[in-house]
């Protein structure tokens, strides 16, 4: 939370009884000096022990005048979690949210009614836990106040308070200055000043608080008096001066912002001839932003001046809150797994970039990038795979992916890439798009993402899909004409009935026939080298949030594996039968947006089976069973939710006989690919980190409420240990299908898809422009706004894989609030 005029300090101690409530004091009393009436705020948002020791009664005792309120205050002298449990008063707001929540409202009431300062005071020391148990830090971290922090001028005090500063630090706070007393005996402020001088924060010194008198009344003069010189010193002054210097800088950086991105900043996917609201985000928590939208400024709004040439007093809005906290609704370009600023993935960063830093990795390997590669295919439970690549984003991973496929079958069938004019080409679907670097720009057909680029060259043919989508409450499956004389449209009941494969022969046969003509056309009327099948499992993403029919897909693998013949000349089998070798061509399944739980499974490839094919379930994953080796691709690819959403990873898991197609004699028939960061330890170890976490929510119910409303009523197309769900409710789809701005939408596991209904469709369609502008202001209860992206006529919303049920209602009803203003 920022204002221009209310000016905001968290007080952190580096431990307890380290003297914030005396600190808070003399604050109080200098920026007392400062404010009108009422225009100082001190909120103590937890306090334990008796009323008549709290310290928000300290306060209005020794800074008359004062606005001083506590929010949660319990009876009991002990730890908030345990005094919350002790106490056991519903009444007392005790879960982080309400704490956030209420702190938020009187602080915004405060700016409202004028104020011009406010101190906030923790309880104990930085890491000491509130009274649901979470952590001080962790707990205030969604409002990132510019933070104080009270030094421990005790023998021992210099470790505690570097301590305290960077569990702050790794937090994301901005430490705005540290205060401690001055004890000359222990020498702590001496060595603190130029230890946090290499950071930059300057350190003040106060003078040592009075001893306590036995006689209250000389106490409460003695100290008075005390707080009186103190708030009065130049020492103070200067502080307050700094303090709200810093604040200014900080509103000036935010909101020249935009300007400055635009005139240096070459933004991707961004026409810069057209005008665009450029959103400046100060930071990240949960599944929000705090943002800053100049759009919504009313300081650079220009109000309509009265006759007298004064702008009428009625102009001036209410003020607002420089940051908004928006939801990210594309999960930031669909990284987002355990949620932006989450403490532990960044305690496991620090700790592998202290441990680490970067590495050499060819010729070389270290722990975390070893444990890597064994918890990745544990967690696909892919039969074929066991080998893995390390690579820098999903792009580059499918790179390696096609050099892999094109290899091996190259080799197999003989081919050499200097054989006439005919290239090795892949098999694909329309719609698709795996990455901007040139190699996988080639394979995919023409469309938006490469035709202006000079160096492409479509290698393929891509089979136009049948696709899925929700139209007034029903499921419709398009097939598209090139399978017919027209195209057709069939409707299912429910999601569960489209992976109902055994019921669905009609279909499969149907895609089988499409399948093996078109193959037979292309390869041995035409002349055309195949050399890989390269599917987006599922959902295709950036070609328009395609939901392809996974019976298509399924067809289409067992197809090609069944008649090898369709592809090239008879070969001998693989001997070797401890590997599962590929057959007709090497499956590459694209993964990077889909998989690892985005759908919901550890693998998106899963759901191009069905229960026929797992046989007994294992324990070990209840949402998704090891994959039949039949459908299971021989390459995939993984990054985006590999390391939650923290810093580009990727991975590229092969089988055996495609690795064992590089073994040679020769240097030069390696795989030659790498990267200066190849396997960075950072990296790995947030990856670890990341499926671990995925793993344990996967086993211990945490995402059973989201999945309830989708249990079927009958066993058909999934099984109870392997659901087709989604954390949005089936019954907001149901209701968003009906809705007259749409013409259809569906819902994968964090995926929520809205089609805007339009007179011309793709990419180049404005048709959702509105929509998403209106969702930046349109707040929900909690005040917070959305930040979406689209593609064309497609709107998308994302979660991430901790966002809760609640928050998935509050985001639901914004998007219908939404649509029918629309």
């Amino acid at each position: 939370m920022l204002w221009r005029d209310l000016k905001v300090w968290q007080v952190y101690g580096a431990n307890t009884d380290v003297g914030k409530t005396i600190v808070s004091t003399i604050l109080c009393r200098a920026l007392q000096r400062r404010a009108s009436q009422n225009g100082l705020l001190y909120l103590k948002p937890v306090s334990t022990g008796p009323q008549a020791e709290a310290d928000d009664s300290h306060i209005r005792r020794h800074v008359p005048g004062i606005v001083s309120q506590c929010i949660s205050q319990f009876s009991k002298p002990l730890s908030p979690h345990l005094a919350a449990q002790l106490d056991g008063d519903g009444s007392i707001l005790a879960s982080d949210h309400d704490i956030v929540r209420k702190v938020k409202d009187h602080l915004t009431k405060h700016s409202q009614a004028g104020g011009r300062y406010a101190i906030l005071e923790t309880a104990g020391g930085v890491l000491s836990p509130g009274p649901s148990g979470s952590v001080q830090a962790d707990i205030y971290r969604p409002l990132r106040l510019p933070t104080l922090l009270i030094g421990d001028s005790k023998l021992g005090g210099i470790g505690t308070t570097i301590s305290a500063f960077e569990s702050l630090h790794i937090r994301g706070y901005d430490l705005d200055s540290l205060i401690l007393f001055d004890d000359p005996q222990w020498g702590n402020y001496g060595y603190l000043e130029k230890h946090f001088a290499r950071h930059d924060i300057p350190t003040i010194a106060l003078p040592l608080p009075p001893a306590r008198r036995q006689d209250p009344k000389d106490d409460e003069a003695i100290l008075s008096d005390y707080y009186q010189k103190c708030a009065e010193s130049s020492i103070m002054t200067g502080l307050v001066d700094l303090l709200q210097q810093k604040h200014f800088s900080r509103i000036s950086k935010l909101t020249s912002m935009p300007s400055q991105a635009d005139a240096v900043i070459w933004h991707p996917f961004r026409q810069h001839s057209i005008p665009h609201n450029i959103i400046a985000i100060d930071s990240a928590y949960g599944d929000h932003f705090q943002a800053y939208n100049q759009e919504s400024d009313a300081a650079l709004a220009s109000p309509t001046p009265s006759n007298s040439g004064l702008t009428p007093l009625a102009a001036h809005a209410p003020p607002k809150s420089l940051l908004t906290p928006l939801f990210d609704a594309s999960a930031s370009w669909w990284t987002q797994g355990l949620g932006h600023g989450n403490p532990d993935v960044a305690l496991t960063a620090a700790h592998a970039a202290g441990r680490y830093g970067h590495v050499m990795f060819a010729h070389a390997v270290h722990e975390p990038a070893l444990d890597l590669s064994y918890n990745l295919l544990s967690t696909l439970q892919n039969p074929r795979l066991n080998r893995v690549f390390f690579t820098d984003n999903g792009s580059t991973g499918m790179e390696v992916a096609v050099k892999m496929a094109l290899r091996a079958s190259s080799i197999r069938y003989g081919w050499t890439k200097d054989e006439g004019n005919t290239p090795v080409a892949i098999l694909g679907l329309k719609g698709s798009y795996h990455g901007d670097t040139i190699g996988v720009m080639n394979c995919s057909e023409p469309n938006v993402y490469n035709e202006k680029v000079d160096w492409h060259q479509p290698w393929g043919h891509w089979f136009e899909p049948p696709s899925l989508i929700m139209r007034k409450g029903k499921w419709e499956l398009s097939i598209p004409g090139e399978m017919g004389p027209v195209e057709s449209t069939q409707t299912f009941n429910s999601l569960d009935s489209i992976f109902d494969f055994t019921s669905r022969k009609e279909d499969a046969a149907r895609y089988q026939a499409h399948i093996e003509a078109t193959l037979t056309s292309l390869v041995r009327d035409q002349g055309k080298r195949f050399g890989a099948l390269i599917m987006e499992p599922l959902l295709m993403g950036a070609g328009g949030m395609i939901f392809v029919d996974p019976l298509f897909q399924r067809t289409l693998i067992s197809t090609i594996r069944s008649r090898p013949e369709l592809i090239g000349p008879p070969v001998e089998n693989n001997t070797d039968t401890s590997t599962a070798d590929w057959s007709g061509l090497p499956v590459i399944a694209d993964e990077v947006f889909t998989g690892l739980y985005r759908l919901g499974r550890a693998s998106s490839s899963s759901f191009l089976s069905g229960p026929e094919d797992f046989g007994t379930p294992s324990a070990s994953s209840p949402t998704q069973p090891p994959l039949p080796s039949s459908i299971a691709p021989d390459i995939s690819v993984h990054a985006k939710l590999l390391t939650a959403g923290l810093l580009p990873l990727a991975l590229t898991a092969a089988s055996e006989s495609i690795f064992r197609t590089f073994l040679s004699s020769s240097k030069t028939e390696a795989l030659l690919h790498g990267h200066s960061y190849t396997a960075h330890p950072i990296g790995c170890m947030v990856a670890n980190k990341a499926l671990d976490e995925y793993g344990r929510m996967d086993n211990d119910g945490t995402w059973e409420k989201l999945k309830r409303p989708w249990s079927p009523t009958t066993t058909t197309g999934s099984t109870s240990s392997s659901p087709v769900y989604s954390f949005f409710p089936p019954a907001l789809v149901t209701t968003l299908s009906h809705h007259p701005r749409l013409s259809g939408c569906f819902a994968l596991g964090t995926v929520l898809v809205l089609k805007v209904a339009s007179e011309g469709g793709g990419y180049n369609s404005s048709a959702t422009a509105s929509l998403q502008a209106r969702l930046l202001t349109l707040l929900d209860s909690d005040g917070c706004g959305i930040h979406s992206r689209v593609l064309g006529d497609i709107i998308y919303f994302m979660t991430s894989l901790t966002t809760t049920p609640e928050q998935v209602e509050r985001l639901s009803k914004t998007i219908l609030q939404a649509l029918d203003q629309e």
